[in-house]
């Protein structure tokens, strides 16, 4: 995702959910080891990569994203619920996402 467009994206995608401005904003830098395997459980959190990464499948609810396969016509960048990512580089890799969470307000 082009990260001058995540701000943008973000309060847009929390807006069409009606959450507005009730949410939190945090950045998560995962350093992952040769061959590391990483998952996530976001279920009430949309994790939104900043950049695109060499060598690293990214598999959730939503979706795939893995620059090395072919078969697939759309990579996704925002993930939501289990998320598994697998770096199957021989070399040590960075993924970097926005995690969003809504602010769960119990009605009166």
């Amino acid at each position: 995702m082009v990260k001058e467009l995540i701000s943008e994206f973000i309060r847009s995608r929390m807006e069409k959910l009606n959450y507005g401005t009730e949410y939190y904003i945090d950045f998560h830098h995962f350093v992952l080891q040769p061959g590391q395997h990483k998952d996530v459980e976001a279920y009430n959190d949309l994790y939104v990569l900043v950049e695109p990464v060499e060598n690293v499948n990214i598999k959730s609810e939503f979706g795939m994203f893995d620059l090395s396969f072919d078969r697939i016509d759309e990579l996704q960048y925002v993930h939501q619920g289990f998320i598994s990512i697998q770096n199957y580089s021989k070399t040590v890799s960075h993924v970097q996402f926005v995690q969003v969470t809504p602010i769960l307000r119990t009605k009166k």
